[in-house]
């Protein structure tokens, strides 16, 4: 018997757009996944633009998914960067009311934030 491989954590596609960066992501970011996202997304702070993480089509955010969004929106931040989340799914929204980190989003919905 032959073990299944091991299906992709996460997934990361970047769009450079005249005005901004958009990094969509697709998957799961946690425990197994976090390092790979906070070094694609501080790569990006060089080019200077304001960067979107796209988390449509992210299936999951566990503590350590959270932790690293606040730590690359801090370094972002403190670095004089603009850096948002966008588009968070029901499960991602469920973890950002919990955490109380609606700051970090872009039109957070409304009726989750209230």
């Amino acid at each position: 018997m032959t073990a299944e491989p091991k299906a992709q954590v996460l997934q990361m596609d970047v769009e450079r757009q005249p005005d901004k960066i958009v990094v969509r992501c697709n998957g799961r970011v946690n425990l197994d996944s976090w390092t790979q996202f906070s070094k694609l997304v501080r790569g990006l702070f060089q080019e200077q633009k304001p960067i979107r993480i796209d988390l449509t089509n992210v299936s999951q955010v566990d503590s350590t998914g959270i932790g690293a969004f606040v730590s690359v929106w801090a370094s972002a931040k403190g670095s004089g960067g603009d850096l948002k989340f966008c588009n968070p799914n029901k499960r991602v929204q469920d973890v950002v009311e919990i955490t109380k980190l609606h700051g970090m989003f872009e039109n957070f919905p409304a009726s989750a934030a209230s």
